[in-house]
Order: C-alpha cells, then structure tokens, then sequence
C-alpha cells in the first residue's frame, strides 16, 4: 500500500519504519530539513522492536507535503493533538477525495481538521480515523533510529463520518492488524488513557520532575498516582457510559493488572517492557506533550465527554484547575466538544454528526 507519514515524532519515526519493513510503500514528510538530513542521508530509518525489527527503506523523506501526500491510499498523521490545526490548513489543497487520514491518536482531531477544511471550502478526504492510542510505545534513540518495546495489541480506531468505516477500516487493518472498530471518532478519543495516566503522573510527581531527569513510569507510579489514575478513569468510563458508548472501555487497569492485560490497549507484560527499556528515563517540562496534549487537551474533551454524558467529573475538573494554576492560565476550552461548536447540540445530534459528518444537517451550523 502507498503511505505517507506525516510528521517526524517518536511515533512518526516508528510508523515509517514499521510499516517499511511490513512492505508497505512510504513516504515520510517532515518540516525541518536539518533534523530529516540523517534520514535523508541513510534512506532508512533503524527500528528496535518486538516482531519487525531492523532498517525500514524508505520510499522517499522529503520536506515537500505535496510529494510525501502523492499517490497515497492512507495517510498517517503521526503527530500531537495540538498539530493538528497546522496540519489541517497544510492539507488543504493538497486532498483528492480518495484517500484515508488516519490520527494517530486523535482527540477528535479527525473532527477539528474536518472543520477546518470545510471552512476553507477544501476537499475532505474519502475518510478520516483516529485511533485511540499510540500504535507503539515508542522513542527515538538516535537520528535515524527509534525504539518501540510495546506494539498496541487492541488498538481502538474510529472513523469521521462513521458511515464511511467499512472502507477505511479495511485500508487501516491492512496496515495495522491490531485494529478494533469503534462506533465513531468521539468513541475511538474517549478510549484515549493517556490523559487518565500522565496528568496524574506528572503532578504527583512533580518535585522530582523539576529536579530534572525522571522515569514517572519506573520511579513515578506511586500508590498515590495509581489512587489518581484510578478516579480518572473511572470518571472516563462513567462518562462514555452516559453517552452510550459500549465495552469495551480499555480501562487503564488492564495496563497494571496482568490478569487482565489481554483485554487492554498493549497486552501482557507491556508495563514491565516499558519500564526496562529505559526509555523513558527524560527531562520533562509542562511543555511535553503529557501536559500540552493530555491536559489541555485531553481532559477538557474527556470533562466535556462528562456533560455530553450527564456524569460528574469532579476529579478531571480538579486536575484542570490543577494544572491551570501550575501552567498560570485559564484551560477552559481546548477540546471541549462545546468548544468546537457541538455545545448547541443535543448528544443524539452530536452522534449523527458524528455518523454523517459533513453530511449531516448540523454540518454547516458548526462550521459557522
């Protein structure tokens, strides 16, 4: 299959290795030209991984979106949540209607490039998805080298409208076996844990991540954080279970209990990999994605998810006030389905929107 990977990131470099190596055809685009070189350079990209492993060729690395983009059936958008309003206005133009923009993951991004898309009179893909977590547990090692100790074994993936999932699905298995429908985007985003667990981790952390490099998942995960992590993900599932969400939930316990570890995002052993690999041994800052991403927002949609879902979500709304007074603004917005022009709608038309997409009769009230 013809594939472009979009954005140089941890997971980017992953994705475009693996899928090389799966036989796939890719393309990877990246912005700056100084950190592609050694890309560039090699011609591969070197992955250190359970299953695939070794250098994935590349078909091409280039800093040209329009030539990463050409030919391609599936479009990987390996990048942050708070990228996708960039990526969005960087697509328009450059869509045919026939391909696949898969998120990975995606926070309803799906929906936000959608919408910015629409507003630009812009062509729409054939779909968009998102998954609902990380395909692979991954950091890069080296320039032209990453390291990826957990593959995802139940990866969630919606897709944008829901009533184009037959065929985006059957592209998105092929080149990620691990693949398991949702009933739409919103759906897929709210099986995203990693705002159940990094928020947590960081703020009960926070005094050894200041004094500098720190591994939250060895040293971090703490009674306390895991009494933390808990409460948000019970207010999670609560919440997909007031919008009518069905199991399964991928409750962030299957991440800890290998009893339970089969039925969860990465499968058996996938904490005790994590934490060997050393990996994950980093400086952080408020800046990092775990804050940026999963906090601003990752908890503003899952706090939304609860008023969609008439549920209370007192601790994600204490962690949001949390946060706001450490980062010194206010995080009302990001995310929030009200914020993207959904808070109009009752949740049965927040789901046909969501099932139609930009068919849908609210298609056009929320891209005012």
């Amino acid at each position: 299959m013809n594939v472009a990977v979009v954005g140089g990131s941890n997971g980017g470099y992953a994705t475009a290795a693996d899928l090389a190596l799966a036989g796939h055809r890719v393309r990877l685009w990246r912005r700056s030209e100084r950190e592609l070189a050694p890309v560039l350079k090699a011609g591969v990209i070197t992955l250190a991984a359970e299953e695939r492993k070794g250098p994935g060729r590349l078909d091409r690395a280039t800093t040209n979106l329009a030539e990463a983009l050409e030919g391609a059936e599936v479009v990987v958008v390996a990048l942050p949540a708070p990228t996708h309003e960039d990526i969005g206005q960087r697509l328009v133009g450059r869509l045919t209607g026939k391909e696949v923009v898969l998120l990975t993951p995606g926070t309803v991004g799906s929906y936000v490039i959608a919408r910015a898309l629409a507003r630009a009179g812009a062509t729409q893909p054939l779909a968009f998805a998102e998954t609902g977590t990380l395909p692979y547990l991954t950091r890069k090692t080296g320039p032209a080298a990453v390291g990826a100790p957990v593959r995802a074994a139940n990866l969630p993936v919606g897709v944008f409208p829901a009533s184009r999932a037959k065929t985006a699905l059957e592209r998105i298995r092929a080149l990620f076996p691990a693949a398991r429908p949702c009933v739409d985007a919103l759906d897929a985003a709210l099986t995203n844990v990693g705002p159940v667990i990094h928020p947590a981790l960081v703020l009960v952390n926070a005094a050894s991540i200041d004094a500098g490099k720190f591994d939250i998942h060895a040293a971090g995960t703490s009674p306390s954080a895991r009494r933390l992590i808990d409460a948000v993900d019970a207010e999670r599932v609560a919440a997909r279970t007031g919008i009518g969400y069905p199991a399964p939930h991928y409750e962030m316990a299957t991440y800890y209990d290998e009893a339970r570890a089969a039925e969860g995002l990465y499968g058996a052993g996938a904490r005790q990999k994590v934490v060997a690999s050393g990996l994950w041994s980093e400086v952080l800052s408020y800046e990092h994605r775990y804050v940026s991403e999963d906090v601003v927002l990752g908890l503003t949609l899952l706090e939304s998810a609860g008023r969609l879902g008439a549920v209370p979500t007192p601790v994600i709304s204490g962690l949001l006030g949390v946060f706001g007074a450490l980062l010194g603004r206010d995080l009302a917005g990001g995310r929030a389905l009200d914020h993207l022009g959904l808070g109009d709608l009752t949740r049965r038309e927040v789901l046909t929107l969501f099932d139609e997409g930009w068919q849908s009769p609210a298609w056009s009230r929320v891209i005012r």
